[in-house]
């Protein structure tokens, strides 16, 4: 069985719009700490043009970073492989896999922000096939060490090419994809990588994710056992249970912002952020954060590995919240939480009832959460 394993996320947003090099070197200074405190991975978002994350470069920021850690795994969540040529991300991923000695995880999605993709010239319409494509050039890139052509959809590599060098990790550095779609479960299922999905969906939303991927797997004659599951999960451990609900409105910024940048709502770069219609209120909303004491949160990662979930990518900079606090939950993590869950797996025997339960629809998924997902388009 799969122990659950801890790493904090980045996109540093900057409702503040403070000095970037700064907000980031906060950022690495969490990210430092984190692996003395039992961390084993972090995870590099990718945002552009707007206040909501300030992280256009992650394969940037994940050299910087490695070279800031020791052993630290560097994943990114995720390359936005619509706006990307192919063919330059092959390379520069297997440069950075080697510049990192083998300690990078290739994260990637469609991506689900409008505002973004237009800006790259990318249609909404369009991004699935563009990913697709880019995803079956990126597998040929650093696996056949003879020229190769492709002809896809949206992308194609018309000339013979080769693509030098190779990922030190063989075949590839690990894949895993975010999303919370069945394709998403689908893809994930075919290509053997490992999903995150969002806890902001609740326990029935995670559980019909597993449900999905399992019936994925079983379709193509896979096996269903041991399978990980990642889940973000926006994460504050204070000392009390209402230190850390205090800190809520931070969430609830990150949370609103995110849905103006899927509406639209960027004027000179800053989301417009504001309430919108469905948002949970504050009790509804503290049921999907991971927020509270050690002994709170504990509880409930414990209920997440119940469900399925292996990995869990911490979000913990968001908002605008201040350094220090998120250095002190970084530190009851590492003291308190992740000590009491060295032994914590999903159950014995949950695969096996769950492929016992009827095939997951688009529509299954919908109704199984316990509200919409960070984007309403589902990825």
């Amino acid at each position: 069985r799969f122990l659950m394993r801890f790493g904090l996320f980045y996109e540093w947003p900057n409702p503040e719009m403070r000095d970037w090099k700064s907000l980031f070197e906060e950022g690495i200074e969490q990210i430092q700490y984190s692996e003395e405190m039992g961390f084993e991975f972090c995870l590099i978002a990718e945002h552009h043009f707007s206040n909501y994350g300030m992280s256009p470069a992650p394969l940037m920021q994940a050299l910087y970073i490695a070279e800031r850690t020791k052993a630290l795994k560097i994943a990114t969540a995720v390359i936005v492989l619509p706006i990307w040529d192919p063919l330059r991300l092959a390379e520069e991923i297997a440069v950075l896999d080697n510049l990192t000695g083998g300690r990078f995880i290739a994260g990637v999605g469609r991506g689900y922000q409008p505002h973004e993709l237009l800006r790259f010239g990318v249609p909404v319409e369009s991004s699935r096939d563009r990913f697709n494509d880019t995803l079956q050039i990126l597998y040929k890139a650093w696996t056949e060490n003879e020229s190769f052509t492709y002809e896809g959809k949206e992308v194609s590599v018309p000339l013979d090419t080769v693509v030098w060098p190779k990922p030190l990790t063989k075949p590839h550095p690990p894949m895993w994809v975010a999303g919370t779609s069945v394709e998403t479960m689908e893809l994930a299922a075919a290509w053997d990588m490992m999903p995150v999905t969002t806890g902001l969906l609740g326990g029935d939303g995670m559980r019909a994710h597993l449900t999905s991927l399992i019936h994925a797997r079983m379709d193509l004659g896979k096996d269903i056992h041991g399978i990980e599951l990642g889940m973000q999960a926006i994460t504050h451990v204070a000392p009390t249970d209402a230190e850390a609900r205090e800190q809520i409105e931070y969430a609830r910024w990150q949370n609103r912002a995110g849905r103006a940048l899927g509406r639209l709502e960027v004027t000179n770069g800053r989301v417009d952020v504001k309430p919108y219609e469905g948002e949970p209120d504050d009790d509804r909303f503290m049921e999907r954060l991971y927020f509270g004491s050690p002994e709170t949160v504990i509880a409930k990662f414990k209920r997440a590995a119940e469900l399925g979930v292996t990995h869990v990518s911490c979000w913990s900079m968001f908002g605008g919240l201040e350094h220090e606090k998120i250095m002190r939950s970084i530190r009851l993590m590492g003291e308190e939480v992740i000590p009491a869950l060295k032994d914590v797996h999903p159950p014995t025997g949950l695969e096996d009832e769950l492929a016992k339960t009827s095939k997951i629809t688009q529509e299954d998924l919908q109704s199984a959460r316990s509200g919409p997902a960070p984007s309403d388009v589902p990825t």
